[in-house]
């Protein structure tokens, strides 16, 4: 009687425990649904991919979610000539994915996790057998990719994705690629609004006999990112690069769509503002130790934003630079103004407006939403730039602040400008001044690369140059610029609408005569006569 006693006991726990275990494997079946939908919203945002399909079915213990997506072709498009031709039919392939979901308390036993979650999610690639063929010649039998999300009981998460390395060579085009592998870790809370993540490549290479090669080492991402009061994104993000080198040995033509490649990457839409089209000549460029960071706090209402930026070197064909350093702050911006500016430009149609029209949008938009930014008194400061370049150093140390700005100073253009404050010191090489004179004289007079009678370089080169040299000297007679050891320095004051250069008045195009004559009276002719 006892022993069945203690049977019928042991079996009431078990059953107790089978309908605990159940209870909680449902309810954080349950909770894992929420959470990867969100992350499905957040690979749909995602500018490289469009999804094909989608489809999520849950059950007791376990989930299954299937995922179709496509390469943005309008993204990648205009570079696919630039890849391998065994990649390339990569591109228009379908990426199909399968996660295997397994629901809480501890869904990580089988993979050797004795941690409490939500959920253990595995995920699988379907690919067609022609693509399955073509990464087989880079990863052999080895998974291409492997992903691992373990959703935590609190709703955040650990995130892990693994690309091993390889080596691949065809013999007969000189095409040698080699890839050190990826990692990536993002430890992130419930919702993904806080996370922290990083990102190692050890190195690349490509290399093809006939056309030159790319290469880089040493990647290194941190980010640690959490939501402000505000709305918007804090923290602390990082980069290092050990080394990048590009060697072209052909002239390649290229017609690079930025507006449409920065939209993709940050969708901010700039317009038909900047969309550059040329050929690179053969060259030998590298750089080597870049390293970036930014950090963005809050306090109250208001966001400060610093970044740094440096590098040892960067060579280009027989031109060195570098070191460079530069330090830029931004403070004292409205919070939740940059959030509704994202907002609101983020809504805003751009495929096939005209670009004027869309300017006319942008500016619209940012004097409808933005007015809070300027009115707060922002400040934007050149903490440090400095630029070893092979004719000299460039140094620039400078502010710019807005002070005292009301809405109705949109209405009148001197009154906005009288707002601003602005100090700068300015050192830089002669040369390298001379060529952005010449480089740019050549664009004003070679219009037409077309026409049959085409200007002389040389004349427009020695016209710029004298040019340049006659009103240096005349600036310099006149204390406005100090020459002195192929340097050109000077400083720069503006307040209250007044400017002031190497500490002398300047004359700008609103003054009345009368501030004119005031500024000759005190010692100091205007700039303007100088110019003539």
């Amino acid at each position: 009687m006892l022993r069945k006693q203690h049977l019928i006991a042991a079996g009431a726990v078990l059953g107790a425990a089978f309908v605990v275990y159940g209870g909680t494997a449902y309810w954080a079946g349950v909770k894992a649904e929420e959470t990867l939908a969100e992350q499905h919203r957040m690979v749909a945002a995602l500018p490289f991919f469009k999804v094909k399909s989608h489809n999520y079915e849950r059950g007791w213990f376990g989930s299954t979610e299937v995922t179709e997506l496509t390469f943005n072709r309008r993204l990648i498009g205009p570079y696919e000539s630039m890849l391998p031709d065994s990649v390339r039919p990569l591109l228009g392939s379908t990426i199909k994915y399968t996660h295997r979901v397994s629901h809480g308390p501890f869904p990580g036993l089988s993979h050797f996790d004795l941690r409490p979650a939500r959920a253990f999610v595995t995920t699988e690639f379907d690919m067609s057998d022609a693509t399955k063929r073509t990464l087989a010649k880079f990863f052999g039998d080895a998974e291409p990719i492997t992903v691992t999300n373990r959703l935590g009981l609190t709703g955040g998460g650990e995130l892990k994705v693994n690309v091993p390395a390889f080596d691949y060579e065809e013999t007969l085009s000189g095409v040698k690629v080699k890839w050190q592998g990826f990692d990536l870790n993002v430890d992130y809370a419930s919702g993904y609004k806080e996370y922290q993540t990083e990102a190692v490549s050890p190195g690349f290479l490509l290399e093809a006999s006939t056309k030159g090669k790319v290469a880089f080492d040493g990647v290194r991402y941190l980010s640690d990112v959490r939501p402000g009061l505000s709305g918007v994104r804090l923290g602390t993000s990082e980069l290092a690069v050990g080394g990048v080198q590009l060697n072209w040995k052909d002239n390649v033509p290229y017609s690079i769509k930025l507006n449409e490649l920065v939209y993709l990457l940050t969708r901010v839409r700039v317009g038909e503002f900047i969309n550059p089209s040329g050929e690179f000549r053969p060259s030998d460029v590298q750089l080597k130790k870049l390293r970036y960071q930014i950090v963005t706090s809050e306090q109250d209402d208001f966001v400060n934003t610093r970044g740094k930026l440096d590098f040892d070197s960067f060579s280009y064909n027989q031109s060195v630079y570098g070191p460079l350093k530069l330090d830029i702050s931004a403070n004292h911006l409205h919070g939740p103004t940059l959030v509704r500016l994202d907002e609101e430009i983020g809504k805003i149609p751009f495929e096939g407006v005209e670009p004027a029209k869309l300017r006319q949008v942008y500016l619209d938009t940012v004097k409808q939403h933005g007015v809070p930014l300027l009115s707060n008194n922002p400040r934007l400061v050149i903490n440090e730039f400095s630029l070893k370049m092979p004719t000299g150093n460039a140094q620039l140390k400078g502010q710019l602040a807005l002070n005292g700005f009301t809405e109705a100073d949109l209405k009148d253009p001197v009154a906005f400008l009288t707002r601003f404050n602005a100090d700068a010191a300015v050192d830089l090489p002669r040369q390298t001044l001379e060529n952005l004179v010449v480089a740019q004289a050549r664009n004003l007079f070679t219009v037409d690369a077309s026409a049959e009678e085409q200007p002389d370089v040389a004349e427009i080169d020695n016209l710029a140059k004298s040019l340049l040299d006659s009103q240096l000297a005349e600036w310099n007679a006149q204390q406005y610029i100090k020459l002195e050891n192929g340097q050109v320095s000077t400083t720069l004051h503006f307040g209250g609408g007044k400017l002031s250069v190497n500490q002398k008045p300047v004359s700008l195009p609103w003054q009345e005569p009368a501030d004119l004559e005031a500024g000759i009276e005190a010692g100091a002719e205007p700039v303007a006569s100088a110019a003539k």
